[in-house]
């Protein structure tokens, strides 16, 4: 998960001898447990600020991805542009090129529409970096960019800063994406009106996952590994109107909730 194990690993794999200090080893330990407790004290303490501060959809997605003019690409630049126009809610991207950069173009697009109208632009493009030497493409449509050099950090701000997810077209760190958000749900770790929702291209691979955790069970007689509601948890589409319908929905309650702030200096 993170590059601290490649660069460590190679140069002890040099030395003849490895020197290990017990004592250092043990204030180390007690001192990232300490750090652990107070990070996720943080992430508490910082989560309502962040909730009620602006309404944020998440677009996961290829970072590989480079036609442009290619089905996928046009799919979610379209798709944030109608949100941003519709909704004017932030849109947030692990900050990569591909189909990262389609959604913060598309943003990107409806606030130079909104602008032309003479309307105000309150909605902001996010980027969640995470350091990658081999990433391809650049985006530089970011008003906001986070960078972390560890995935595990990385995909808990998505979690924090998050309103609902829609899972685009990618890989394998889209998939983890997906199962973190995923289980999350599953383990009411999130709220359980929490929208994921993806893109029919991951149908038939969560489809199978769903078999071999639910159904074969099931059928040889065997305790399920995952509970046949479980199987709902996401929703495919790829129609724009309806994605844009199902998150209105969940910004209409989000705003009703944000009229009880009061904000203090």
């Amino acid at each position: 998960m993170s590059a601290y194990r490649l660069t460590t690993l190679a140069k002890i794999k040099k030395s003849k001898t490895i020197v290990l200090s017990l004592k250092k080893a043990r204030e180390i330990e007690e001192i990232l447990s300490n750090s652990r407790r107070r990070y996720e004290k943080l992430l508490r303490d910082s989560f309502l600020f962040s909730f009620l501060g602006s309404f944020r959809i998440t677009i996961f997605g290829s970072g590989l991805l480079q036609e442009t003019n290619s089905e996928y690409f046009k799919f979610v630049e379209n798709l944030t542009k109608k949100l941003g126009k519709e909704m004017q809610v932030d849109i947030i991207t692990g900050g990569g090129g591909g189909l990262m950069l389609a959604a913060n173009e598309g943003l990107d697009e409806a606030k130079a529409e909104l602008k032309k109208e003479h309307r105000k632009v309150h909605c902001e493009n996010f980027g969640i970096r995470v350091n990658l030497p081999n990433e391809l493409g650049k985006n530089e449509n970011l008003d906001v960019v986070e960078d972390f050099q560890n995935f595990s950090t990385r995909l808990e701000e998505f979690v924090r800063i998050s309103h609902g997810i829609y899972l685009a077209p990618g890989g394998f760190g889209t998939d983890l994406e997906a199962a973190m958000f995923v289980q999350l749900k599953q383990r009411w770790k999130i709220e359980q009106d929490f929208p994921i929702l993806a893109h029919p291209f991951w149908r038939p691979i969560f489809r199978y996952e769903n078999k071999v955790l639910f159904d074969d069970q099931v059928v040889n007689g065997h305790t399920p590994f995952i509970a046949e509601d479980d199987k709902k948890i996401i929703y495919y589409t790829k129609d724009l109107n309806e994605i844009v319908k199902i998150f209105k929905k969940h910004y209409r309650a989000w705003k009703k909730l944000r009229k009880k702030v009061k904000f203090m200096k």
